[in-house]
């Protein structure tokens, strides 16, 4: 029998073993935390929505997301379908499809290589939208370190692209990863940024990140690099990343302000544009077993892509 009073017990002890640990970040005072944010860190601004008359001059916005699925079971019995998506506010939207087993080649790292795909197709519909196309703004899902490590080529093509064109590109991060803040005031403790900015500005602040402390301007000794900042952009009490090319660091109050007045108040903070897109893209169980079923021979499709657990429902 299902024992929920053990379950209890141990979720309770990560909660107070969390709590333990991070207590001397929760007690805090904001407000001089923020005062150590711009003395270390970078400068909070109040960041203002746009205009009507503001949002009227924008002639396209593009808001690029990708999506993967897969069937089958475990290594390297499966198939995955990568979907990307470039949804413009004026023209038809733009999508490419890639499809990959590890069942044709076994010497990829499995997660590595899904990575490496998702980050290009979206990359490559980005560039197939624009080809023919000049949209005043394009807006990834995501932040630009991934595109810099999984297809870095394809990204330097986009930037160009963009640098010829006049398109002004950034990224949306929705679920922050780095540390910038804990590195910068040396905190001993492997803390996200996530974490230390949790209900720590107001709806409307922004932490604009000084190249000095950000690990991905930096990079640019690497190759391109770029500015970024962090943005409470509704009532929801986290913040979000935003990543823009260091030629176009200049923009960035723009940009904050555009993701800002793109977001609904009663939301977890992203542009809902970029929630449009990325219902579109999503390919659902459904529709890839459909296109499993109907564009692979049946015995190749049981032979190698049905699971144990598929068997069950047959």
């Amino acid at each position: 029998m299902f024992n929920i009073y053990d379950l209890e017990g141990k979720l309770r002890e990560v909660n107070g073993n969390l709590r333990n640990k991070y207590s001397k970040y929760f007690k805090v005072d904001k407000k001089d935390f923020k005062k150590s944010l711009e003395e270390k860190v970078g400068k909070i601004l109040k960041i203002q929505k746009l205009s009507k008359e503001d949002l009227e001059k924008i002639d396209d916005l593009v808001g690029v997301d990708g999506s993967s699925n897969r069937c089958g079971g475990a290594f390297p019995h499966y198939i995955e379908i990568f979907q990307g998506l470039a949804k413009s506010t004026k023209y038809e939207e733009k999508y490419l499809s890639e499809v990959y087993t590890p069942t044709l080649n076994r010497s990829y790292e499995e997660e590595e290589k899904g990575q490496q795909i998702l980050a290009t197709i979206e990359i490559d519909t980005a560039i197939e939208y624009i080809k023919n196309k000049r949209p005043d703004i394009l807006m990834m899902d995501g932040g630009f370190i991934r595109y810099k490590i999984n297809c870095q080529d394809r990204f330097t093509d986009l930037r160009n692209l963009c640098q010829e064109k006049n398109i002004l590109l950034f990224g949306v991060i929705k679920d922050i990863k780095t540390q910038v803040i804990s590195g910068a005031l040396n905190f001993k403790d492997y803390v996200y940024d996530r974490e230390l900015l949790f209900n720590t500005f107001e709806v409307g602040e922004a932490l604009l990140i000084n190249n000095e402390v950000n690990k991905k301007y930096i990079e640019k000794g690497l190759g391109e690099g770029f500015s970024s900042a962090f943005l409470r952009s509704s009532s929801f009490p986290s913040c979000i990343g935003i990543d823009i090319l260091d030629i176009q660091e200049k923009y960035l109050p723009f940009v904050l302000s555009l993701v800002y007045t793109l977001t609904p108040f009663n939301s977890r903070g992203v542009p809902l544009w970029l929630d449009i897109v990325d219902k579109d893209v999503k390919i659902t169980d459904q529709i890839i077993r459909a296109s499993l079923e109907t564009y692979l021979d049946r015995d190749i499709y049981e032979r190698f892509f049905i699971s144990e657990r598929d068997k069950r429902s047959l």
